[in-house]
């Protein structure tokens, strides 16, 4: 089983202290959002470090405690693949995606689903706006031994656990907003002022 993992992050200093989940954009919050967009799994879970667990009480999603955190979304994935319950892989998202959509999540799923099939649990992550978005995408209990050894050696980064991997990457579509990360109160006010954005198939 995939279930759906959101990381809530970190302690929102860019963001004048706001929680980025609650944060809302044309009526509604980005966990609304962001649920929606997830909803096709059984199960979805939600990311927090053991500080930040108060904050969260209103969302009725289960909460995973990060073992380590001071390790990054790294630290957060592997203590999700150790923790969540039969979960076999995760689809994890990031808390200031508001934007991404379902489609997204199944052009990832069925990559992900087609290499499974073949016998192979690869990591399969999202590029979208350019990049590639280590944080949109599946990660199977498979590489659970090499983010553990990775963070034993301090190593945090999430683009080399995709290199030591050979995670695979998938294009979405050029109408993908799945790499607009809200991360300072400047993205969230030009988020607001975006009228393209009013009828998007991003918006759940």
């Amino acid at each position: 089983m995939v279930a759906g993992y959101i990381l809530t992050g970190g302690k929102s200093r860019r963001m004048e202290g706001r929680i980025k989940l609650f944060l809302t954009f044309r009526g509604r919050s980005f966990y609304e959002y962001i649920q929606c967009a997830l909803s096709a799994f059984p199960a979805i879970y939600l990311s927090v470090a053991e500080e930040n667990m108060s904050l969260y009480t209103s969302i009725s999603l289960p909460k995973i405690v990060d073992i380590d955190s001071d390790s990054g979304p790294l630290g957060g994935i592997c203590s999700g693949l150790k923790l969540c319950r039969g979960a076999d892989a995760l689809f994890v998202t990031a808390c200031d995606t508001p934007l991404i959509s379902r489609k997204d999540v199944e052009q990832v799923m069925k990559v992900y689903q087609a290499y499974r099939d073949r016998g192979e649990e690869k990591i399969v992550v999202a590029k979208s706006g350019g990049k590639v978005q280590p944080l949109f995408g599946i990660y199977p209990k498979a590489v659970l031994g090499v983010m553990e050894a990775m963070i034993l050696e301090g190593d945090y980064k999430m683009r080399n656990l995709l290199d030591k991997t050979k995670a695979v990457v998938v294009l979405l579509s050029e109408s993908s907003q799945a790499g607009r990360n809200i991360n300072t109160m400047e993205d969230y006010r030009e988020l607001n002022k975006d009228d393209k954005l009013l009828k998007g198939e991003f918006l759940c």
